[in-house]
């Protein structure tokens, strides 16, 4: 068990359906579960429940990205190859209220997006191995794994920083934000 974490390549207009209706969050995080939509406005199991509505996609829209365990590490590496770069996780705003997991989900929009893919563009996986010598753990998840600099850590590092990359880039390719989902 941990906190693990994904996150879904999701439209601006999504972006902001949800947050004019919160509970379409769990339309989001959990699509096949219209109870958890009916349960956050309080129509669970009653005969008067109206509609359940639901997101449109795009062809593009609910790419994802599962970076399970590894986020808050790969979050102090990126913090150390480029401190200007929005942080994905740090910056993220709010989408709403709703407890999905490990608080709300959390939100970027496309041109956040869009600056995080340019900045991770000038990164190469050696540069995000690299800072596992001189990135601060102090108060990161799993941060005495981190700390160990191991070559089984250092692997898990570049998987993890090429899935971003590569969902930044889509992201930004296709003019999408990202909804993150910690569980």
């Amino acid at each position: 068990m941990g906190i693990s974490c994904v996150a879904y390549a999701v439209s601006d207009g999504n972006i902001r359906r949800v947050l004019a209706d919160p509970p379409l969050v769990w339309r989001l995080v959990e699509p096949e579960d219209a109870g958890l939509y009916l349960a956050e406005i309080g129509y669970e199991n009653s005969p008067l429940a109206p509609e359940v509505p639901t997101l449109v996609y795009t062809g593009h829209e609910r790419y994802l990205l599962d970076l399970d365990r590894l986020w808050d590490g790969l979050g102090a590496c990126l913090r150390t190859c480029a401190p200007r770069m929005p942080c994905f996780f740090d910056d993220a705003q709010p989408l709403g209220h709703i407890d999905v997991g490990y608080g709300p989900a959390l939100f970027h929009r496309a041109s956040a997006m869009a600056r995080i893919a340019e900045a991770c563009a000038g990164i190469d996986e050696s540069q995000v191995v690299a800072a596992l010598k001189t990135a601060n753990f102090e108060g990161v998840y799993l941060g005495d794994v981190w700390e160990s600099g191991s070559n089984e850590v250092a692997t898990c590092l570049k998987e993890c920083y090429t899935e971003f990359q590569a969902f930044a880039a889509f992201a930004a390719r296709h003019k999408l934000g990202a909804v993150i989902h910690m569980t």
